[in-house]
């Protein structure tokens, strides 16, 4: 249960990103494999805090919004992930700058993304 809702969050956290990124066309389904790869890959302590933190960035979404960030409308998405942000919680931001670090280079790595440079 837990391993599908981390598997959700950072699905749906890959697709605000990419959303984010305005001229990278949907779906991101393979920017999310590559993330969840790259996070299979880390040493187990710190794919463990990844992990904690990601699972209480989907239930900070309860107590904000009623429901799991994962099945959060966009537009909601967005305020959850921009208040994770500019948190003044360091880890809050470090969390969000893991995922939108690994996403975009994912994205642009797409070979239709064009010529680097």
């Amino acid at each position: 249960m837990l391993e599908r809702l981390f598997e959700n969050t950072v699905s749906a956290l890959c697709y605000e990103i990419g959303a984010a990124q305005g001229s990278l066309a949907a779906p991101y389904n393979d920017a999310a494999r590559f993330v969840l790869r790259q996070h299979g890959a880390m040493p187990r302590v710190l794919g463990w805090g990844v992990r904690t933190a990601t699972l209480l960035f989907a239930l900070a979404a309860v107590a904000r919004h009623g429901t799991l960030f994962h099945r959060l409308p966009p537009a909601r998405r967005h305020v959850q992930a921009a208040a994770w942000t500019a948190s003044r919680f360091g880890p809050c931001r470090d969390l969000m700058r893991f995922y939108a670090s690994l996403a975009i280079m994912a994205l642009y790595s797409r070979p239709s993304a064009g010529p680097a440079g």
